[in-house]
């Protein structure tokens, strides 16, 4: 019913501003990095140690899978688990097998990486705090495009995790209590469109997943130690060309 709901909210309501509706919030220990994977219907969480965990639609911790790397971010291409360090060396994980490709790098600079996303394409994009920048590459690390976050009007200077909505295209990222504690969107091409306090709801966020399909946010909080379960409603709501599925069982 609620995903039935907020779907049609979604299309009937005028896109003015981003909007957040806070359903929940579950202790857990350093949430800093978030992927949704629709293909295991849960989310995967790194916390900057050796270990990835997946929480379950039940709201379980079912699996921990030793990494051999302290993980500074994760992403799922829905087949993988991507996994990368603070020195910017990267591992591929087979989600179910445990079998891993790697380590590998890129080309062009990744250490400190707060946060990734794969897709939209073949396409993989990501945010670091250190110079406050979002960027997207292809595949091999090549630089397609990049923003600087303090260079925007209100700035982002500390982004931390970044989620993309399927259905639209729209990026989105987390500011840590370092920088404003807010929630970004941008356009698919990476330019400004709205911010969010999250102050109501914790502090230093640092985690961010998205499922689209059913107008689901998780942000998490590291230093309260907490992941907040959101709906919401994008401002940009326009279905993208590249539009893709992430539908499955809801949370």
């Amino acid at each position: 019913m609620r995903c039935a709901f907020f779907l049609l909210l979604w299309l009937a309501t005028p896109a003015t501003a981003l909007e957040l509706f806070h359903r929940e919030t579950i202790p857990m220990n350093r949430p800093s990095s978030l992927a949704f994977d629709p293909a295991l219907c849960g989310l995967w969480i790194a916390n900057e140690g050796r270990q990835v965990a997946f929480l379950s639609a039940s709201g379980e911790i079912t699996r921990r899978i030793d990494i051999g790397f302290s993980a500074k971010a994760v992403a799922s291409d829905g087949t993988d688990l991507i996994l990368v360090d603070r020195a910017g060396t990267f591992l591929d994980l087979d989600q179910r097998t445990e079998e891993s490709g790697g380590p590998y790098r890129l080309a062009g600079r990744n250490w400190d990486i707060e946060g990734m996303v794969v897709g939209p394409g073949a396409t993989r994009t990501f945010v670091r705090d250190e110079d406050a920048r979002l960027w997207r590459t292809d595949l091999g690390g090549n630089l397609l495009w990049s923003v600087d976050g303090f260079a925007l009007t209100p700035p982002m200077v500390e982004p931390q995790g970044i989620a993309i909505d399927r259905r639209t295209g729209a990026i989105f990222v987390v500011d840590d209590r370092e920088g404003s504690n807010s929630l970004f969107e941008f356009t698919p091409d990476g330019a400004f469109v709205a911010r969010v306090s999250l102050a109501p709801w914790g502090t230093d966020p640092e985690g961010l997943a998205i499922q689209a399909d059913t107008g689901t946010l998780w942000i998490g909080f590291d230093s309260d130690a907490r992941l907040a379960v959101f709906d919401y409603l994008p401002t940009q709501r326009a279905e993208s060309a590249e539009a893709t599925s992430d539908a499955c069982v809801m949370f």
